[in-house]
């Protein structure tokens, strides 16, 4: 047991001399770095980061709206469908929905801009930090030790400007891709039902534009890839009805037996209607999705 001890206090030993080790590295990589960057980078790190802490909780706030408000509208429609209210009490509660949710949109719309000018800011700093530790490390690459290596990057300004970006695009995409479509699609249809023209209205909508012009790029990509796997899928379907005709022949010819026939018929059945439901699903996914953005695009034309 003395033993075990002796070596386990030793061992930690050795465990604390490199981390003292590592830290007297840090020190002196840090103290390399700031004479070759501008030591102002930490505040200009805070600076951004405040800021991006602020824009980033109302952002979040306006997406809680919007979601809750979107939501409701969903269940204001049922209601109507159902026979539960009247159309006159439908027009009445749609219009205060509606008017919440016009100005959550107009909002978010603007945080956005802001938070994506942000992230520039962060990624051209990030870049000009990992610019001067590359020369830093080409040039004392003899003394780094595998020791240091976590240390330099969890303490160099690179990894507080990488929290930073990955923060950005956590919080922009807590809007999914479908729901910002239909967001767009009925925020443009409140518009164009009130049809009164304003200067918020007219800087909206120009954000609608530009937001639904990056997600057609997008959905052209996601496009290709969704129609190369329906032509994958049916190559599959095509093989497995080639399978059916085959096994129809071979019992029809007596080579197997109606319990194997009828179990190979089965699974290969199953096979084919799970492949058809996949396809379907796309065709309809890739539809609907065509759909809005076509609406969406008629809407910013009426308006």
């Amino acid at each position: 047991m003395i033993k075990f001890l002796f070596k386990q206090s030793a061992k930690n030993q050795r465990k604390r001399d490199a981390s003292n080790y590592a830290q007297r590295q840090l020190e002196d990589f840090q103290s390399r770095i700031q004479e070759k960057q501008p030591p102002a980078w930490s505040s200009s790190t805070r600076q951004i980061e405040n800021e991006v802490n602020a824009q980033l909780k109302v952002f979040q706030s306006y997406v809680r709206d919007i979601k809750e408000a979107s939501l409701r509208l969903e269940e204001l429609s049922k209601m109507l469908k159902s026979g539960e209210i009247s159309e006159n009490i439908y027009k009445l509660l749609l219009d205060e929905l509606s008017s919440n949710l016009s100005l959550s949109v107009e909002q978010i719309f603007k945080i956005r801009e802001v938070l994506e000018v942000l992230k520039a800011k962060a990624k051209i700093e990030w870049a000009r930090e990992k610019i001067g530790i590359k020369q830093f490390e080409e040039q004392d690459s003899r003394n780094i030790f595998r020791e240091d290596l976590y240390y330099k990057e969890v303490y160099s300004p690179t990894y507080r400007w990488r929290e930073i970006i990955n923060r950005i695009d956590e919080a922009l995409s807590s809007l999914t891709f479908e729901e910002e479509l239909s967001l767009i699609e009925r925020y443009l249809s409140i518009v164009k039902e009130r049809a009164s023209p304003s200067k918020e209205i007219e800087e909206a909508k120009t954000i609608c534009q530009q937001r639904l012009s990056a997600l057609s790029e997008k959905w052209s990509s996601m496009r290709r890839e969704k129609i190369g796997r329906i032509m994958d899928l049916e190559l599959q379907a095509s093989q497995i009805r080639d399978n059916i005709k085959e096994v129809e022949v071979r019992f029809a010819v007596g080579e197997m037996d109606r319990n194997i026939y009828e179990s190979k018929i089965s699974v290969l059945q199953s096979s084919l209607r799970k492949i058809e439901r996949e396809i379907s699903e796309i065709r309809n996914y890739i539809d609907e999705i065509d759909l809005k953005i076509f609406r969406s695009s008629e809407l910013l034309r009426e308006i």
